[in-house]
């Protein structure tokens, strides 16, 4: 299941139920069962303290202060002194336990979610905004994090500390007993009738700051071109009205914790109120019933059995908010990547280059045909071009031999073996992609040389560079190899993000190369620096050469051209240019304009 849809990308979730999400996320909790367990027992020493203290009060009243001993009030008090320093040392204990046990869990759904992302197909990529997926591994684990760094444990622990207070007030006076929980009805009904529109209200704000974080990326990333179309109005139009949602759905939530919260604190003060009316009433009517010890008891458990409920309603609205985004980083963790290694998948053994491809018919989705009876051959160490007009088909070509989206209608083999056979990293490995837009990481020119062998010595990087004719280029930047790139390789120019990627691909040395538009972004004299250098970053390897500029595969073994997704023409460039087909009106069409500018 893919997690967005074109129309609404946040409307594809699961909606899972709540003792679901509640097991999932107790499952990463237990996988540290020594703090778990440790937990477990500071919470039941603070049970223990946080019931027996009000029965050392109801001792001091009843029997010390009426016996006008000193002594024993003296023993009482410092015995009540030394419950609350336990009190305050398992309740630091616990704490501590708590949050580190959930930073943990939290530290585990991130770094899963973020290898889940990074293991899913091209077609999850394809339908998910780089931002709604940003969102969910920052605002919704973090939305997680409030709950799993104490807060649920801490609310399991405050209900036992009711049902403990509950028990032992009925062995008391059942009368007293029964009238304090006289307004727990009231409190399930008015939980109950919170629930769903705490949990609709969180929804609604996990969706709006998803909406809120993709479009400020998506700013970020492109605001030259929003400079350059004077588009800085709109497009602060636009951040206003997603902001504004987000306003409007935080408030609202706002609105319903505001209101359910103050409503819980109300109903705790009724039942308080209760407790001393009916004391009161029994302790003028039958005074040897009853004592005032017992009252005051009653107050402090009142108290005791109350703030749990408070401590866990007001934790229920966190607890609808980690839900909400509980939901949709689950939803990413659940999906399935459209490509994955079969169960007797076996790692591609060393490569010859020779590719295979029997391609009857190939879509994406539900969408129309990219290629049909697509057949094609290509021997080790040949360099094949692919060429066409834009949209024939000719990477997804390439995009089907690395894998990226899966076959149904057809095969591609390397060296006899069908890919799918082999685990996707085995494949990987013996194919080197350059793309048309370089990507560089942040980082420095040596590091991102060095992205595909982390191993590689800077004698080797230099070799790289020196073959593909760009040492004296990167020498000459301010730091040489060590000048920082920016951001996706902003601090450097198109060309010279490209002779990065070109020294990447040829410093991991694959079998298979794949030149995808690799040169459209090299100015002509950049062009002409690298030809040389092509010469060895293709020698000796099996390479697909996607080809915006026709002049720079005029040397291929073979040109293959493609038309609405079927090859129409194979063979060399003067060979082709003779048979002026299809191959020689796009040649023309390139290389005149050229020859014109050039003469005036």
């Amino acid at each position: 299941m893919s997690l967005d849809s074109a129309d609404d990308p946040d409307a594809r979730t699961y909606e899972y139920k709540d003792r679901t999400l509640l097991w999932r996320m107790v499952q990463y909790l237990l996988a540290y069962r020594k703090l778990f367990a440790s937990v477990v027992v500071f919470t039941i020493f603070s049970i223990i303290i946080s019931v027996w203290t009000p029965f050392v009060l109801m001792q001091a009243i009843d029997v010390d202060f009426p016996s006008g001993n000193l002594q024993a009030i003296l023993y009482t008090a410092l015995f009540y002194i030394t419950l609350q320093f336990f009190s305050w040392l398992t309740a630091y204990g616990q704490e501590y336990q708590m949050a580190l046990m959930g930073q943990k869990a939290v530290y585990d759904i991130r770094q899963g979610l973020y290898n889940h992302v990074q293991e899913m197909s091209e077609e999850f990529h394809d339908h998910s905004s780089g931002g709604r997926v940003i969102s969910r591994l920052t605002n919704d684990v973090d939305r997680m994090s409030e709950l799993l760094s104490g807060g649920l444990i801490s609310t399991f622990a405050q209900i036992f500390v009711v049902f403990a207070i509950g028990a032992v007030i009925f062995t008391v006076d059942v009368r007293l007993a029964l009238a304090s929980l006289s307004v727990v009805p009231v409190l399930l009904i008015t939980t109950l009738y919170f629930r769903k529109k705490l949990r609709e209200a969180y929804r609604s704000t996990r969706k709006t700051i998803s909406s809120v974080t993709a479009n400020y990326a998506e700013s970020i990333s492109g605001a030259k071109v929003t400079k350059s179309f004077a588009r800085e109005r709109i497009s602060a139009e636009i951040f206003d009205e997603l902001n504004k949602a987000d306003y409007e759905a935080n408030v609202d939530a706002g609105k319903a914790q505001a209101t359910f919260f103050p409503g819980i604190r109300f109903i705790s003060g009724l039942g308080m109120a209760i407790v001393l009316l009916v004391g009161g009433i029994i302790y003028i009517q039958d005074p040897l019933t009853i004592t005032l010890g017992t009252i005051v008891l009653f107050l402090q458990f009142n108290d005791r059995f109350f703030r749990p409920i408070l401590i866990i309603a007001n934790f229920y609205t966190s607890v609808q908010s980690a839900f909400a985004g509980g939901e949709r980083v689950f939803t990413v963790i659940d999906s399935r990547p459209a490509v994955m290694d079969r169960p007797d998948a076996s790692p591609l053994p060393e490569v010859e280059g020779h590719i295979h491809f029997n391609i009857d018919e190939f879509k994406y989705g539900d969408g129309p045909v990219v290629l049909h009876d697509f057949l094609l051959e290509i021997q080790p160490g040949e360099t094949v071009a692919l060429v066409g007009d834009t949209g024939a088909g000719k990477t997804t070509v390439v995009s089907l031999l690395n894998r990226f989206y899966e076959i149904i209608d057809g095969t591609i083999k390397i060296d006899g073996i069908d890919i799918r056979s082999v685990t996707q990293k085995s494949l990987h490995a013996n194919i080197g992609l350059v793309l048309q837009d370089a990507f560089l990481f942040m980082g420095t020119v040596k590091e991102n040389i060095r992205y595909g062998r982390p191993e590689a010595t800077d004698e080797e990087i230099m070799a790289a560079t020196e073959a593909i004719g760009a040492l004296r280029i990167f020498e000459s930047l301010e730091n040489g190899f060590d000048s920082e790139v920016g951001e996706r390789g902003s601090k450097l120019s198109e060309g010279e993000r490209q002779l990065v990627s070109f020294a990447r691909a040829l410093l991991a040395n694959p079998k298979i190369l794949v030149l995808d538009e690799a040169t459209s972004s090299v100015d002509i004299y950049t062009e002409h620096a690298i030809q040389k250098g092509m010469k060895a970053l293709l020698k000796g390897r099996t390479s697909i050469v996607i080809a915006h500029r026709l002049s720079t595969i005029v040397n291929a073994d073979r040109i293959i051209v493609i038309e609405d997704g079927k090859i129409v023409e194979v063979g060399k460039h003067a060979e082709l240019m003779r048979r002026k087909g299809k191959y020689h009106s796009l040649y023309e069409l390139q290389i005149r304009p050229r020859a014109i500018r050039t003469s005036t």
